[in-house]
This record gives structure tokens, sequence and C-alpha cells, in this order.
């Protein structure tokens, strides 16, 4: 009789939470079943893989013919900014051009670079040659997170629905971020380094393909445009989310840098990447939660919201001070993440200049790994000076300083 008590408000509490699981599972499902759209994301979801794969994977190859670390690491790096390079490049074209036109030749081009740094890797070739076919590598590797999202741009008519579009997007590329340098990492224990490298290409690769035969790819035209050599940055409201989320990459990367170094300070630099998958796991189900629903109020206001809210994690985490504490500050912090990069996604509908969304999209993605790339920089740099506490504190000035001028600037992102 008591247990029965005890069970019916417990029942009756989960309820709402139930009813919200399935109303977001339905507006997932309504996505899929729009005409034309499944099949274009399945093949996203594969061309996006490697992703997640390619720094690990090029990395132990390298690491492999070399013997050095260094040098893996230069090549993995030269492959890393050539793909942000590339992938504006190949957003620009795929306005101007169509995706089909612009994904094919990438793929073939992927194909032919990436299997040459292989083949130059086992017969012992320089690392600036390796380098060279790494750049080559990393600048035609697919866009094809860019294209689905521009897909998704027309596929769906409403801006409520497109958000939870663009939070799959979203959901798609943190899946690929968390998950696929476990598979690289098996492919190399199983067979070898190139045997990972080689896989991510096919992956890559052979998504692209898929896509690009798609209807949804082969119909979506980005239309005329005006903007200039600037591009999408020649309209002020696209500055703003730009700077905003170079802001945002900062603080992630002092993060990045920062945590380890707690873990290293007591003993174990290798649990900081541990941690820091809490942190990736918490963005993954922030995505999968944003996108289930609706929410109010504006979304530059919105994005101002959520820049401050990681900022109030990042400065938690100044005062936390054990392992199993920050785990838990990552993982809440972590579900403002991928939100946060929706939100702005969803912004470059009403700022981008016309044909130019494609290129947005990626302008935008790059202003987040330079962002991240610099906050790797001044997080090392602040560690060694001063301390853990204040990496952390930085991270939180950072995303705070974003957040004003998303709030400064808001006019611009009506």
């Amino acid at each position: 009789m008591g247990d029965s008590r005890i069970a019916r408000p417990v029942r009756s509490a989960a309820l709402p939470v139930l009813d919200h699981v399935r109303a977001g599972a339905r507006r997932y499902r309504a996505l899929l079943a729009l005409p034309g759209a499944r099949a274009p994301v399945v093949a996203s979801a594969v061309g996006s893989m490697p992703i997640g794969m390619f720094t690990l994977a090029i990395l132990l190859l390298v690491r492999e013919t070399t013997g050095s670390f260094a040098d893996a690491g230069r090549v993995a790096g030269a492959f890393a900014l050539a793909n942000a390079l590339g992938a504006v490049v190949q957003g620009r074209l795929m306005d101007r051009l169509g995706q089909p036109l612009v994904l094919r030749p990438a793929a073939a081009g992927h194909v032919i670079a990436c299997t040459a740094l292989v083949v130059a890797a086992g017969e012992g070739a320089p690392v600036w040659a390796l380098a060279l076919w790494a750049v080559a590598g990393g600048a035609c590797l697919p866009q094809l997170p860019a294209a689905m999202r521009s897909v998704w741009s027309v596929l769906v008519p409403d801006a409520e629905r497109r958000e939870t579009a663009y939070a799959l997007v979203a959901i798609v590329f943190e899946v690929a971020v968390v998950g696929a340098p476990a598979l690289a990492a098996g492919i190399s224990a199983a067979v070898s380094p190139g045997a990972a490298v080689l896989t991510a290409t096919a992956l890559g690769s052979g998504g692209a393909l898929a896509f690009s035969v798609t209807g949804a790819s082969r119909r979506w035209a980005g239309g005329t445009h005006a903007a200039g050599w600037a591009g999408p940055l020649a309209a002020a409201g696209m500055r703003t989310v730009c700077v905003a989320l170079a802001a945002f990459g900062a603080a992630v990367g002092i993060v990045q840098v920062a945590v380890p170094a707690f873990t290293a300070a007591r003993g174990s630099a290798e649990a900081g990447g541990l941690l820091l998958a809490a942190l990736s796991a918490g963005s993954l189900a922030g995505g999968v939660i944003y996108g289930a629903r609706s929410w109010p109020g504006r979304p530059a206001l919105r994005l101002a919201a959520l820049l401050l809210g990681l900022a109030g994690g990042y400065t938690l985490l100044a005062a936390a001070g054990s392992a199993s504490v920050i785990a838990v500050v990552l993982l809440a912090t972590g579900l403002l993440l991928a939100p946060a990069t929706i939100v702005a996604s969803a912004l470059l509908d009403a700022v981008a200049p016309a044909g130019t969304v494609t290129e947005a999209f990626t302008v935008m993605v790059m202003g987040i790994v330079a962002g991240t790339a610099a906050g790797n920089a001044l997080g090392g740099t602040i560690v060694d000076a001063a301390s853990y506490e204040a990496a952390v504190l930085c991270a939180a000035g950072a995303t705070a300083a974003g957040a004003a001028w998303a709030l400064v600037r808001r006019r611009t992102l009506a």
C-alpha cells in the first residue's frame, strides 16, 4: 500500500518529462518525413564523420612515419587550417554554382590528396611533402554540414521548425566530434593509421557524392548576390554574429587547455580528456533538447542569454576544487554550447546577404575555429604564467564580452 502511494506521485512527476520527450521526437520525425529530406540527412551524417576522425588519424599516421609528435602535430594542424579556409571557398562556390558542381570535384580532389598522403607516409616522404598533401586534402574535404544547412533553409518553410532543423545539423556535428575519434582509434589499432585516414576519406567523399545526387541538393540554388569581395561579412549583422562566436570559440579553446592543466597538476593530464568529454556530451544533449521545442524571445536576445549562461558556468569552474565537481559543471555548461551555435545559425537567415547563405555558415564556423585556436594559445599562456583559475575566469570574461557585443549590436540582428 505504502509503495503504491509513493510510486503514484513519482509517475505523475515523470509524465510531463515523457510528454516533452515525445513532443521532441515528433518534431524530429516530422522533419525527416518532409519530402526529399531523409536522403540528404543520411548522406550528410555519413559525410560528417571525418570531421572527428582526421585529426587523430593523421596524427597517428605521421607519428608512425616520422617518430615525432611535433611533426605529426604540424601536419594535422596544416590539414585543419586548410579545411577551415577551404570551407569558406567551397561555401562561396556553392552559393554561386550550386552544390553538385562543387561537392563532386571536391570529393575527387579529396580522395586523390588523402590517398597520396597515405602513400607518401608509407614511403617515408619528408614532412614538408606530407604537409602539402594534408593541405590539399583538408582544403578539398567536402563541406556537407554547410550544404545540409542550406538545404534545410528551403526544405522547411517556417522559421520555428527551421531552428529544429539547424539543431539536427548541430547534433550530427557533435556526434561526429564525440564519436568519430573512437572509430579512428579503433581502425588504427586493428589495422593501421593509414587505413583510418582512408576510411575517413571514403566516408567524406562517398557521403558528398551521395548527397550531391539527391533531389534536394540538385534543386537548391543560392540565388543572385551583390555582396562583393567581402561576401557575407559585408553585412553588419553578419559581423556581429562572427565576433560574438569568435569570443565563444576563444572561451572553449581556453577551457580545452585549462582543464587538462588542472588534472596534470594532480598527476594525470590524460584525465583532462575524460573531463572534456563531459563538455561534449552536454553539448550533444543540449542540441537535442533545444531542437525539441520552440523557445520564446528574439533570437538575438537568446544568443546573448546563452553566452551569459556560459560565462556563469566558466566562472563556477574557477571555484571547483575537484575533478568530479568540474565534470558536473562542464556537463551543465555543455548544455548551452550547441544551442548557442544553433541560434547563431538561425540568425544567418536574417543577417546574411541574399545568395550567401552557405558561405555565411562556413564563415561563422571559421570564426569559431579561429577563436578556439586563439583560446588554446591564450589558455596555455595564462596557465603557465598564472593558474588554472585565472584561465577559466578569462574564458568567462570572453563569453561575457561576446554577450555584451551581441546586446549592444542587437539592432543589426533584427
